[in-house]
């Protein structure tokens, strides 16, 4: 799975709960900021990523005949998986109305672990894959990030060379007008003399 460790002292940004309780705690890019999120907080802060009943995650989303949204929230599941959990609504004969297991139940924890898996590090094969789909979230949005950093740094780069050429030219004018001036003002001094020397020899 592709997510940096945390020290044990590490804690989850939304719950607080630590890395001896859930395991890991991931790195995140969440709204523009590096954030700490356990496995259950993480995939609750990024419905709509992946499907909430195999856990699998969406590089793109599932066409519309393949798939539900959520009344309540952007969950997307797969239609092959939300319908045995969806029922139908009373006017619109078949129609499937699906709720994602956090709106179906408020209490609803997509990781759960007992005492003795904590201290075995085991975890059985849902828990693997609800693992595995919040690493990749983890891992996709750290990704993300670092390009969008890298853009930022090179647009600013860019930015400042133009910045940079631009004071370059206006020296290069400024140096250009000055020397115009000293050019005009030592003409003007040769003038004068002429004139006081032809003054002179005419008295």
């Amino acid at each position: 799975m592709n997510h940096t460790s945390q020290p044990p002292s590490a804690t989850c940004t939304s719950c607080a709960t630590t890395q001896r309780l859930s395991l890991i705690i991931h790195n995140v890019r969440y709204l523009a900021h590096n954030r700490h999120f356990c496995t259950n907080c993480l995939l609750k802060n990024h419905h709509g990523l992946f499907c909430p009943i195999c856990f699998q995650v969406y590089n793109d989303s599932p066409p519309p005949h393949q798939r539900l949204m959520c009344l309540r929230c952007p969950s997307i599941a797969h239609r092959s998986c939300a319908l045995p959990f969806s029922t139908t609504t009373a006017n619109a004969g078949s129609v499937p109305v699906f709720l994602c297991p956090t709106c179906a139940d408020h209490k609803f924890s997509y990781f759960n672990i007992s005492a003795a898996d904590r201290i075995s590090r085991t975890v059985d094969d849902k828990s693997f894959k609800v693992l595995a789909a919040a690493s990749q979230i983890a891992a996709d949005s750290m990704n993300k990030g670092a390009a969008a950093a890298r853009f930022e740094a090179e647009r600013r780069a860019v930015e400042a060379a133009v910045a940079r050429k631009r004071a370059k030219e206006a020296m290069e004018e400024l140096a250009s007008i000055q020397a115009k001036e000293e050019e005009e003002n030592s003409c003007c001094v040769v003038d004068l003399n002429l004139d006081a020397r032809l003054n002179v020899t005419e008295e």
